[in-house]
């Protein structure tokens, strides 16, 4: 019984550990770049030729929102089992004499 439930805190502490990194990463990807010199940096901006077209890009792409969906779905489905076999486990036979 130990061995399972060591097992299982493991397991659920890497799952735990691979959530956490890909919001992390999420969150990563959703923050706008700064400038080299960052905000309050003295970045020489030597002036250039008016672009003819502008593409702004406001947050992350939607694959991004899909793959924290799906490992916060798989962290659900595999800590539902854990718990159900941590429920429906039977203590180990003891041998006597």
């Amino acid at each position: 019984m130990y061995t399972i439930r060591r097992s299982a805190t493991a397991t659920l502490a890497l799952l735990n550990l691979a959530v956490a990194y890909l919001a992390a990463a999420a969150t990563a990807s959703a923050i706008p770049i700064l400038p080299p010199g960052g905000i309050q940096g003295n970045v020489q901006v030597q002036p250039t030729v008016t672009p003819t077209s502008t593409v702004i890009t406001t947050g992350s792409p939607w694959w991004t929102f899909v793959v924290v969906a799906a490992a916060g779905a798989a962290f659900a489905v595999v800590t539902g089992l854990l718990i159900g076999r941590l429920r429906h486990a039977k203590p180990a036979p003891v041998a006597v004499g």
